[in-house]
């Protein structure tokens, strides 16, 4: 099957058969040596990118729904401008997911904060997510080094640092 599709900007063209996993095209085929690949079932949830500004389990993801499809890696997203509102989160809570879960947690919290700010890019109002929800998209990641608590508060402190981010650009 061929597939056209981005991955961290990069336009690509290849030649894969349509159920293999997108964690295994980024590891083989792009050659990205950051993916985690343990589990291959979506059990550790350590694997996340952003598919379309979404976060996803790549591992969960067959090449035949990549058509036309954005990826977004933790290497293409440190590289970003927005990266800094999620780090600068974590400082403040002194809080910080363990270095196996880093990369999907922190790529989860942008999801998340996307997908606040994603309705009416004009309005500086605040679409809250519910605590529940937040919680529940972090848990992706199931690793347990963060409790609800911090995930919470990292998330919150992140919206305040992405609010201020707009406010400076209208």
């Amino acid at each position: 099957m061929k597939l056209d599709f981005s991955v961290d900007g990069k336009q690509l063209s290849l030649n894969v058969n349509s159920n293999k996993p997108l964690h295994l095209i980024l590891m083989e085929e792009v050659n990205l040596e950051s993916m985690d690949s343990v589990c291959t079932d979506g059990m550790c949830g350590n694997c996340i990118v952003l598919m379309n500004s979404e976060a996803v389990v790549s591992c969960l993801i067959p090449a035949f729904r990549l058509k036309g499809a954005k990826i977004e890696t933790i290497e293409s997203y440190q590289k970003s401008r927005f990266y800094l509102d999620v780090e600068r989160a974590y400082e403040d809570t002194g809080s910080r997911p363990c270095p196996r879960c880093y990369a999907a947690k922190t790529l989860i919290f942008e999801s998340l904060l996307q997908s606040m700010f994603k309705k009416d890019p004009g309005s500086l109002e605040e679409e809250e997510l519910d605590e529940q929800l937040i919680v529940r998209e972090v848990g992706l990641s199931r690793c347990p080094c963060l409790d609800a608590h911090e995930m919470i508060a990292i998330f919150r402190s992140a919206a305040t640092y992405r609010r201020r981010r707009r406010v400076r650009r209208y």
